[in-house]
């Protein structure tokens, strides 16, 4: 966003906090799924979407609004992650692909990145209202 009051950092910031809550979605089913026969555990390939959402995934070229009648680019909802089927070689006798330690370790990283992308979101608007006290000396 040029020009804009905030830089690609909180943009970013901003997708990775979207990215994680989905994230930390699908792995919660995952967890409450574990005895469910045949359920399939799900993700998100988690630097692939953040690539999408800096549009610098090969082949693909960002949105840009040519007209003000154009629809934002930089709208609080966009687009749904790709949800993907994990493959696991440790499928249990129902068919069920769920290991609930491998959950459990991903569940809890994805709360630290998450937990990380909000202190550093909280310091960039930090350093952001330091600027407007400030400037209105």
């Amino acid at each position: 966003m040029a020009g804009g009051m905030f830089d690609s950092t909180v943009n970013l910031l901003g997708s990775s906090l979207d990215l994680r809550a989905t994230r930390h979605k699908l792995l919660s089913s995952n967890i409450a799924n574990q005895e469910t026969p045949g359920y399939r555990a799900v993700d998100i390939n988690f630097e692939q979407e953040m690539q999408k959402a800096e549009g610098s995934v090969p082949g693909t070229q960002p949105l840009l609004a040519t007209n003000a009648g154009h629809i934002s680019t930089n709208s609080q909802a966009g687009p749904m992650p790709a949800v993907v089927d994990r493959v696991t070689d440790l499928e249990g006798y129902d068919q069920n692909s769920v290991g609930i330690e491998g959950e459990m370790a991903r569940l809890s990283e994805n709360t630290i990145m998450y937990r990380t992308s909000a202190q550093l979101l909280k310091y960039k608007f930090g350093i952001l209202m330091t600027a407007i006290k400030e400037g209105g000396r």
